[in-house]
């Protein structure tokens, strides 16, 4: 999974698109032949795969996941057409609610809900062509899902976990962190490392990290029965406590506004200590360090360590003329083969749970795979709601004021959800 925080200029664009995708799929958007790429049959195709690429080297790496789809089936071809991050959920709704969109579509998780409507469930292709649900890791099959339906397959996954710098600890005297570690445990050990102008963690307010840390201190969730319960008494403690980490604890630094890369930059770099993030970042955070890491479960609350898995997977638009064969080729994408090759790469935490040891091989992190599966079980998809896009950008703005003392935590999340609505 790949993602950045919702920025502020951006929000707009996307939000229109999504809201011209919904239109279009409340007014019968569906499978009708009239538009999309992909032409021929269920064994032979052309089809188009459209996805974040983030430059040449990624797009040719990609490029060789979808091979795959040629190996294992001659007719089928995929051709990806590539957009950076940025850009490409702004892309994909216009394309997706023109009815006219690739056959193949890169999907987020947390962005599902917004695009659903104009993805085809999979779940009779799934029963047809035989693939097993099993072999991928549940929360991430349960986080590509609408309305009980499957809507993508994944390729990646992960629960969120705590990076941690070991020479830092290891300087402080204080042990590594292992699995069933408390809350109090980590606030000591952040306090400690807090000194010389560095800081015992870094955070910001991203919603896969907030919500981590809000269900793991008081066990709320961001929606209840689809709808935003950002006010309940539970989420509203949760937040406060995560926002304590800078506003009282002065364990973390102040976030600085429009930084898209300051929680990155401050653990890179050794001056803070900790950071929350996924294992898809683990192996690209290795090779930037110039020290030890670690990785270790979120720190458990009253109810233990809590946690949310989020990634990606391919599905596919209503608008394709040739589902069949968009379906046997996110089977290939999705295979042991190139899902392995992008673990040992270090592009991807599989999703398929074959392709796990390539991850923590090439992770060469000795904890790696006790920590992973543990936080594994301890987590759950983080579900969202169609006006998420929009949720995500009112936290970056509110979260980071709270997070600074700039307004009370409470007035930020009452901000956020008169704002966003309820919306489901």
């Amino acid at each position: 999974m790949r993602g950045t925080p919702a920025r502020a200029r951006r929000w707009l664009t996307a939000t229109c698109a999504v809201l011209a995708l919904t239109a279009v799929a409340a007014c019968g958007g569906g499978n009708d032949g009239s538009g999309g790429s992909g032409s021929g049959s269920a064994d032979k195709a052309d089809l188009t795969w459209q996805f974040w690429v983030g430059g040449t080297e990624d797009q040719a790496a990609w490029q060789k996941v979808a091979d795959q789809a040629h190996t294992d089936h001659s007719g089928i071809t995929v051709k990806l057409q590539g957009t950076d991050w940025n850009n490409y959920w702004s892309k994909i709704g216009t394309l997706l609610a023109s009815g006219k969109a690739p056959c193949i579509i890169g999907m987020q998780s947390l962005r599902l809900a917004s695009y659903a409507n104009a993805l085809l469930p999979l779940d009779d292709l799934i029963t047809k062509y035989g693939l097993k649900p099993e072999d991928f890791d549940k929360p991430i099959m349960d986080g590509l899902k609408a309305d009980g339906k499957q809507i993508a397959i994944p390729y990646d996954s992960g629960p969120m976990v705590i990076f941690y710098n070991k020479d830092l600890f290891k300087a402080a005297g204080i042990a590594d962190p292992k699995p069933g570690w408390t809350m109090d445990e980590f606030k000591a050990a952040a306090k400690k490392l807090t000194t010389a102008g560095r800081t015992g963690l870094v955070t910001t307010p991203g919603d896969l990290g907030v919500a981590s840390w809000v269900r793991t201190m008081t066990g709320a969730e961001p929606l209840a029965d689809g709808k935003l319960n950002l006010t309940d008494s539970k989420f509203v403690d949760g937040f406060k406590g995560w926002t304590d980490f800078v506003r009282t604890d002065k364990i973390a630094p102040q976030v600085p506004s429009g930084n898209t890369d300051f929680e990155t930059t401050q653990f890179v770099s050794g001056k803070s200590a900790m950071q929350l993030n996924g294992p898809w970042s683990l192996i690209d955070t290795l090779g930037k360090v110039k020290f030890n890491l670690g990785i270790a479960p979120i720190p458990a609350g009253a109810d233990g360590s809590k946690t949310y898995t989020a990634g990606s997977g391919f599905g596919i638009s209503r608008s394709c003329k040739t589902p069949d064969a968009a379906f046997q080729a996110i089977m290939s994408m999705t295979s042991d083969k190139p899902l392995t090759t992008l673990a040992a790469a270090g592009r991807a935490y599989p999703a398929r749970t074959a392709a796990h040891p390539a991850w923590f091989t090439a992770a060469k992190i000795p904890e790696a795979k006790e920590v992973i599966e543990y936080a594994s079980e301890n987590s759950i998809a983080l579900t969202t709601s169609k006006n998420w896009v929009q949720v995500a950008d009112l936290l970056t703005r509110f979260g980071t004021q709270a997070l600074n003392g700039e307004v009370p935590p409470d007035q930020a999340l009452k901000t956020i959800q008169d704002q966003a609505g309820a919306g489901s």
